[in-house]
């Protein structure tokens, strides 16, 4: 309300009123705002309360990071500025140019919708706090979410009532029960209502975050967990890595998914490590994720915060590098990952010819994806043609997925130094204690 007088911005706010939990949100204080056009912020409040119908559209709303600091626990005093920063940036990218926002307080936003009704912009804060959540931690508690929506003027005061995002969800699917039992045709998701494609995360499971072994063949050891994302979908496969994004090649949400998996990786890594458990992990870092300099100071933040006695069992597979890249590009993005690891490997085409600049980047390792389905007898001449090239620029060579036994002897006879795949070990919750494993070991059970 002091926006709208254009009082000083340090004017104290008003109360608001209700009951203690639809004002838990609240502060004494306001802080407007915190991105850079604060001057443009009152005019379009006025606008917002001027022109629109009160009694048809539009609507605010109390955005409460409250259920973050708690799961945060005694990290949220690092990370705090972080999380503003993130939550700023989701907020520009899901509100309309007619919206407004400001930060009210240490942990809330106040969030106005010109034009949508109370029911849809409430879903939209609640998904925005569930991709906070999971972007920051890997999964998201939606009983946990609540957002608190204007209902009523009371005086000088406002009335806002809580609603969880899981009581939402729940209401909806009812809702879309009820409309198919009754035969109702032309239901769309909320999303869609709201004029935007339905995303992946209206009708996907949570992110999460699985390990597969690789199996050193020159050290015979299980040794190197590769880590991998994935969502679970309704009526179809599993959904992995970049596919887990509503835009696949959106490159900020390719950053937001390489650093959800760092984050979860990291974290269960420190945790094994205290108990004793040794392994290399396996990041993926996207080359998106590296080639702008935003992008890419996002990125080394949070791998400075990797403590140094865990550095020597990281490692990284660089993917998405586009054919032809020049060695000199590829090498900034290995210098750059260099100090945070052991060793990085690069994932390239098995018929490009973008090994010499592999080799000229520093990078060890170069690293195959087999398309599914790939069969060792019509892979052999291109695999023994690709290995044949990498030891002479003397290149270490990785192969994923590995199947069959026919596929292992394959990569056998052209030298490949690191196998996974179903044969190797399949996808599992947690990495495992490096294990001594030959050759025959491995393909006995098969």
């Amino acid at each position: 309300m002091s926006v709208l007088r254009e009082d000083d911005a340090d004017t104290p706010a008003p109360s608001m009123a209700g009951r203690p939990d639809a004002t838990e949100n609240a502060h004494q204080s306001a802080t407007i705002p915190s991105r850079g056009h604060s001057t443009a912020l009152a005019p379009a409040l006025r606008r917002i309360f001027s022109e629109r119908d009160p009694t048809q559209c539009g609507s605010m709303h109390l955005l409460g990071l409250e259920s973050l600091q708690a799961r945060l626990g005694s990290r949220w005093a690092t990370v705090a500025e972080r999380v503003h920063q993130l939550t700023e940036k989701l907020l520009e990218q899901k509100l309309g140019p007619s919206d407004a926002w400001f930060r009210h307080g240490p942990e809330t936003y106040v969030v106005v919708f010109s034009h949508l009704g109370p029911d849809q912009a409430r879903l939209i804060c609640a998904k925005l706090l569930e991709e906070l959540q999971k972007l920051l931690l890997g999964d998201a508690d939606t009983d946990s979410i609540i957002v608190h929506t204007a209902v009523q003027e009371v005086g000088s005061e406002m009335l806002f009532a809580p609603a969880k995002l899981k009581d939402m969800l729940d209401a909806a699917v009812a809702q879309q029960r009820h409309g198919l039992a009754g035969g109702k045709a032309g239901q769309v998701e909320p999303a869609t209502a709201a004029g935007a494609h339905p995303s992946l995360s209206s009708w996907a499971g949570p992110l999460e975050v699985k390990y597969r072994p690789a199996w050193d063949s020159r050290q015979q050891v299980l040794s190197i967990f590769i880590a991998r994302c994935c969502r679970a979908r309704r009526g179809r496969m599993p959904a992995w890595g970049y596919e887990c994004q509503d835009d696949p090649a959106d490159p900020n949400q390719i950053m937001q998914t390489d650093m959800a998996i760092m984050r979860h990786a990291l974290d269960v890594a420190l945790e094994l490590y205290d108990n004793r458990f040794r392994f290399f992990l396996s990041l993926p870092v996207h080359f998106e994720t590296l080639a702008a300099l935003t992008r890419r100071r996002e990125l080394v933040a949070l791998l400075q915060t990797i403590p140094a006695h865990l550095r020597a069992f990281m490692t990284y597979h660089l993917t998405g590098v586009p054919a032809g890249v020049p060695a000199g590009r590829l090498a900034e993005m290995v210098s750059t990952l260099r100090p945070f690891g052991r060793t990085i490997m690069v994932v390239v085409d098995i018929h490009g010819n973008d090994l010499p600049a592999v080799a000229a980047s520093g990078a060890k390792i170069a690293s195959l994806m087999l398309p599914p389905g790939s069969s060792a007898e019509r892979l052999r001449p291109d695999l023994l043609r690709f290995a044949a090239a990498a030891a002479k620029l003397r290149l270490h060579i990785s192969v994923e997925p590995v199947e069959d036994v026919a596929m292992e002897k394959l990569c056998e006879e052209a030298g490949v130094s690191f196998l996974a795949g179903g044969l190797i070990g399949g996808w599992v919750d947690v990495p495992e204690n490096v294990l001594r494993l030959s050759r025959d070991e491995l393909v006995k059970p098969h």
